[in-house]
């Protein structure tokens, strides 16, 4: 049974913006592409998309190629952001030069965003025909064949980002279709559909080396809880957490494109980087975040997070070791602990050659 965070979600979502306000179009009779700062395109099967094209575009130079879900906000200045962003790392020679393309929802945000059949979804949201698999194959089969005839485009090089739901689809295309689909970001994604799920595809097989994962939340929404066990099981099936696999819990940061778009430029980092990080520093943040389902009920967490040379930081409470240094309380292996006992706690957190002593006081999350 889906709890009341379910419902919570529902209207941070609304608040999102993430649908298009305006009714979808009819389909042109013919594919037609609109020159400007973007190029916007309309295929015959209905599907729309925005394309940026970085600076310098060279037919000569192949480029990898970025999908953004939810193109009618990927773009733009209040939503995502992100051809701005992309264009600002690729002068900075932050990131190679990408094409990025963002992929508009028409209204169906559901149909195509959600894998699964999820029965609280349709009694408290509506109906909705799950065309996930559809959406894949006219990704693949329809839209990369039509941009291939007018962009030059490593097809080895392909990535996929989205938010919310448009984050759950990404990281299932990641998961189900590792060797196409080479890099999936998930901001706040949708993890919790028909029971979580998604964590059943982590058992497919084929990853590759240079396959890598994004997931990004702010843990003041109670996403957390979802995201350390599949980070957990990515790692079991050999995707090893800070080379292929990385995960951020931003405390504070809450569900909305403010917050989505400030980080933006850590997985297009991961995926597109022109240099090799290094890892510079763990630093450890303490967390007291509100159950969203029973009121009054707390949970305390310590939250690893590695800054790597590029700028780049990613939480590892999964991976971290934690051992009581000084008081009375407990510790999870997963960064939580409790200190009901009213006394302060020093704890060490441990992951490869960094040791961070850690005090947590006596008050803390009371």
């Amino acid at each position: 049974m889906k709890s009341v965070f379910y419902v919570f979600l529902l209207l941070i979502v609304g608040c999102a913006d993430l649908n298009s306000a305006d009714s979808p179009e009819e389909p042109p009779n013919e594919n037609t592409c609109t020159e400007g700062d973007l190029i916007v395109c309309r295929l015959t099967n209905g599907m729309i998309f925005e394309v940026y094209l970085p600076d310098n575009y060279v037919e000569s130079q192949q480029y990898p190629l970025m999908f953004f879900n939810d193109g009618e906000s990927a773009f733009k200045l209040f939503g995502l952001n992100a051809n701005t962003i992309i264009e600002d790392l690729i002068s900075k020679n932050e990131i190679e030069p990408i094409i990025a393309v963002a992929v508009y929802a028409n209204g169906n945000r559901n149909d195509l965003y959600i894998p699964y059949d999820d029965e609280w979804i349709t009694f408290n949201w509506g109906p909705y025909n799950s065309q996930s698999e559809e959406y894949y194959q006219e990704l693949i089969n329809t839209l990369i064949p039509f941009l291939e005839e007018r962009f030059s485009i490593n097809k080895s090089e392909i990535g996929i980002g989205g938010v919310s739901l448009g984050g759950l689809v990404s990281t299932w295309m990641g998961l189900k279709y590792p060797e196409t689909i080479k890099y999936s970001a998930s901001f706040s994604g949708s993890f919790w559909v028909d029971d979580y799920k998604i964590f059943e595809e982590v058992k497919s097989v084929g990853y590759n080396p240079g396959n890598r994962f994004w997931f990004d939340i702010g843990a003041t929404t109670g996403e957390w809880n979802y995201y350390v066990p599949l980070y957990s099981a990515l790692d079991s099936v050999g995707s090893e957490p800070g080379v292929q696999s990385f995960y951020f819990e931003e405390k504070d940061a809450e569900h909305s494109f403010l917050y989505w778009r400030d980080r933006l430029e850590f997985p297009l980092k991961v995926f597109f980087g022109t240099t090799e990080p290094t890892e510079q520093e763990l630093n450890v943040i303490l967390e007291c975040i509100d159950s969203s389902s029973t009121p009054g009920l707390r949970f305390r967490r310590m939250n690893p997070v590695i800054t790597l040379s590029n700028g780049v930081k990613y939480s590892l409470a999964h991976a971290a070791s934690y051992t009581l240094v000084e008081g009375d309380g407990l510790l999870g292996s997963e960064g939580s602990f409790n200190n009901d006992s009213g006394e302060e706690l020093a704890v060490m957190v441990n992951y490869k050659s960094f040791s961070n002593e850690v005090t947590i006081p006596a008050s803390f999350c009371n």
